[in-house]
């Protein structure tokens, strides 16, 4: 059983949280070479939430501002200065 955290036994802790805002690329999928696009929005998601699914290519899911969903590579994220915030 997971404890008060949500963290499975043996997981990994992640540098964000859920509720923190930050920047970072879209994480593309393997063989897809376009530019990522950079997004901002609060974190609503670590990772696929599968044991062992994103240990090679971790993402976080954030919402933007218009309220979709967009996936980011976490190892390219960067935490934003509420007075660097464009997400209300």
């Amino acid at each position: 059983m997971a404890g008060r955290t949500g963290r499975r036994p043996g997981a990994v802790s992640a540098p964000y949280q859920v509720g923190d805002v930050v920047r970072g690329p879209e994480s593309l999928p393997p063989g897809d070479y376009r530019t990522p696009v950079i997004y901002e929005g609060e974190v609503v998601q670590v990772g696929s939430g599968w044991n062992g699914v994103d240990a090679n290519n971790a993402y976080l899911w954030v919402r933007l501002a218009d309220r979709s969903e967009r996936r980011l590579a976490i190892r390219r994220c960067a935490l934003v200065p509420p007075a660097e915030r464009s997400v209300p």
